[in-house]
């Protein structure tokens, strides 16, 4: 990560009035920074909607309105208050639905156990029938009956995650239509966590295809249209630690990429002691709205699935929402080019317009604003945020401070190579003595770094050919580049 500058203001206004009034208010309650109570909002927006609707992109695919959000905040910055204020309706649902589990499985209990008792009635009555020599094909109706009857385990349907292990989210998501979320105001606990470990499962989930088919240890799982809100908070030094040992591996695979990103300013310093009263309550009018709107959709969506109905609506731009989204998408995707301004992070930009047209989608579903078709002020609202977040992740991953992993190990191995090698009269050297012996050895990225060199017409590489045979593939220096005082 870069060093902090000064960022913009959280661009509140963009989200629909009834929204930017419910975040105003929590920031006057609890002076947390902007970026980070309007992220912990969107966090809750996207629970509330992910379930119910996707978004039809204008070349056609279909992406679901599930984020990924992290806010970066030191300790103080009121993460907690934020985090129990905002996503008080999700809380609530969540010891609901965990009393209703616990009722439900001790009537389980009983009911399995009585159904044991009659199963080996029913197998001594058989066995005893069969010894006898008698005719067994009413007890084979009898137990073919009773076997039909066993009591189903119920199913415990929580929004929130809460066993952090690859195990324990495969779990959660296993089956049709699951709707979770893996929220922490402490993220680094989650940043730790197995589901962590490999951010290839929580690639797919982001995705959400049709069908996904889960490794486990013992089986293979089979997930059918899931969605996953997936939000954490943490301090900056325990982010710090997290991107020392896995950013290469996190920017690789496209994990952090994912992710609507901030790092806003501090307010310490510049609160104000307020007194809270019986009469003037945390939960101002405005809140108790966005927690109103919040219960009533998942109450919706529990009465939908309760019906067997796991469909989706599927959110259409309209024509001039479609205009503005290709006009935004062809100014940012000469920028991904090497040279251009968004090539260091363009794991992130090219998902720039993606990420926008989840957010258009939920303001579209939670502002309950009628119809399936996204108009293109909805979408400019997405974008404007879209933006601002986009801006916060070049600020802390860009390249006027850093430069593009596979530019870094280019310069690496370049430097290696020179030394190793050029200096010592040498104008080639064999491939894999290079990555076993040089600085980059990650395969991926020692290939990446190669490609770019070869680009850029600094070295060749090719099989060499032995006695008419092809050999071990070898580095060819350009003594164009080589010759050149100075050049890394």
């Amino acid at each position: 990560m870069n060093k902090r500058i000064p960022t913009y203001p959280f661009p509140v206004n963009e989200f629909y009035k009834s929204v930017a009034l419910a975040i105003e208010e929590t920031m006057e309650t609890i002076q947390a920074p902007d970026a980070l109570v309007a992220t912990s909002f969107l966090t809750g927006m996207s629970i509330a909607c992910q379930s119910d609707v996707d978004v039809m992109l204008p070349h056609a695919a279909t992406t679901p309105c599930a984020l990924y959000l992290a806010t970066v905040a030191d300790s103080g910055e009121r993460k907690t208050a934020t985090d129990k204020l905002v996503m008080k309706p999700i809380y609530d649902y969540e010891r609901s639905y965990a009393n209703a589990y616990k009722v439900a499985a001790e009537q389980y209990e009983v009911d399995h156990g009585f159904w044991e008792v009659e199963s080996k009635a029913i197998n001594r009555l058989i066995t005893s029938t069969i010894a006898k020599g008698d005719n067994t094909t009413e007890l084979r109706q009898r137990f073919a009956v009773h076997k039909a009857a066993e009591p189903v385990k119920p199913a415990c349907n929580r929004i929130i995650v809460q066993d952090a292990t690859e195990r324990g989210l495969i779990n959660a998501v296993q089956g049709d239509g699951k709707s979770i979320a893996m929220l922490s105001d402490e993220g680094a606990t989650l940043l730790k966590s197995g589901a962590f470990r490999n951010s290839a499962t929580l690639n797919k989930l982001w995705d959400a295809p049709s069908l996904i088919m889960l490794d486990r240890a013992d089986e293979v799982v089979q997930v059918t249209d899931p969605r996953l809100t997936l939000s954490f908070m943490i301090q900056e030094d325990l982010f710090q630690d997290f991107l020392k040992t896995k950013n290469s591996t996190a920017r690789a695979s496209g994990f952090l990429a994912r992710f609507v990103f901030c790092h806003p300013e501090s307010t310490q310093g510049y609160r104000a002691a307020t007194e809270l009263t019986d009469e003037q309550p945390v939960h101002g009018a405005n809140i108790l709205a966005f927690h109103k709107r919040m219960a009533a959709l998942l109450e919706a969506r529990d009465q939908r699935h309760a019906n067997g109905n796991y469909s989706k609506k599927v959110l259409r731009f309209s024509t001039d929402a479609k205009a503005l989204w290709k006009e935004i998408y062809d100014i940012i995707e000469p920028q991904l080019a090497n040279g251009r301004a968004y090539h260091s992070i363009r794991d992130s930009a090219s998902k720039t317009m993606e990420i926008a047209s989840r957010i258009a989608g939920i303001f579209h579903h939670f502002e309950g604003i009628e119809g399936e078709v996204i108009e293109r002020a909805t979408l400019q609202r997405a974008i404007n945020v879209t933006r601002f977040y986009h801006d916060e992740f070049l600020e802390n991953f860009g390249d006027h401070n850093d430069l593009p992993e596979d530019e870094k190990d280019a310069r690496a191995l370049l430097g290696y190579m020179r030394t190793k090698y050029w200096d010592r009269g040498r104008n080639s050297a064999y491939r894999n003595d290079v990555r076993k012996d040089g600085p980059v050895r990650h395969q991926a990225r020692f290939v990446a770094a190669l490609d770019l060199m070869e680009e850029d017409n600094v070295i060749r590489v090719a099989r060499e050919r032995r006695y008419g045979r092809t050999g071990k593939f070898v580095i060819y220096f350009n003594p164009d580049f080589f010759d050149r005082p100075g050049a890394l």
